[in-house]
């Protein structure tokens, strides 16, 4: 039988204020912003003392398969790809990410003026 590690304490110190950044998003660009600072942060927390994390090594795609991307740097590192086998690490990416993923489409369907808006600002005084 083979020992599965679990990441599951350093879910749950980047989860509440995750929730509650993702909830609070007004614009897809801010959920993306907050999904990535929390994937970064979760997997220093998590792995960080065995694989060099960067920031932007995962980002939300919201339209991919599994809605996010690991740059193939990390992807290529071995240690990353041994605590993804043997740990809960995707179960707990998944996770986060799907709560990003549903915001996004959210904001996409019901709020698309106030992520264009908020993307493409216009110049001059701001109305009330």
């Amino acid at each position: 039988m083979t020992r599965q590690l679990s990441f599951k304490a350093q879910q749950r110190e980047v989860e509440p204020h995750y929730r509650s950044q993702i909830d609070a998003a007004e614009s897809t660009e801010d959920v993306k912003k907050f999904y990535e600072r929390t994937i970064f942060d979760f997997l220093t927390r998590a792995i960080g003392d065995q694989v060099e994390v960067q920031p932007g090594d995962v980002v939300l795609d919201p339209k991919g398969k599994q809605g996010y991307k690991v740059t193939k740097r990390l992807r290529d590192d071995e240690g990353f790809n041994r605590m993804h086998a043997q740990s809960d690490l995707p179960d707990i990416m998944l996770l986060l990410t799907e709560r990003a993923v549903n915001r996004h489409k959210y904001l996409v369907t019901k709020q698309p003026d106030k992520t264009e808006i908020k993307i493409f600002q216009v110049p001059g005084p701001r109305r009330n």
